[in-house]
């Protein structure tokens, strides 16, 4: 249950500052504009965490190497990786289902 602090706050802080710019910038949000938001912004996170899991896997840490002379492939990085984008991964299927229950109301 630790391992969901982080990503809970995390969708909170930035779903509440979602409502608070697009308060600023547009007066009065709709409902539907703020779901928009949260799911564009769910979306995204996923695909970054997906990029960060695959940028330590051993064929493009090789590839990496290879052309950028980059440090080796190492295990533990690739564990570090797992665990920064599985954090990633839940905060945004946090925003995202935030989007679904949202629009459901």
């Amino acid at each position: 249950m630790n391992y969901l602090k982080t990503p809970a706050l995390g969708s909170s802080v930035v779903a509440l500052l979602d409502l608070f710019f697009l308060q600023l910038i547009l007066g009065s949000p709709s409902k539907t504009t703020w779901v928009l938001v949260l799911l564009l912004e769910g979306g995204a996170g996923l695909i970054v965490g997906s990029a960060i899991a695959l940028s330590s896997t051993p064929s493009i840490s090789k590839a990496g190497e290879i052309m950028f002379e980059r440090a080796p492939w190492s295990r533990e990085g690739e564990r570090n990786a797992e665990r920064v984008a599985g954090k990633w991964m839940i905060a945004s299927t946090l925003l995202i289902l935030a989007g679904f229950a949202l629009s459901a109301t």
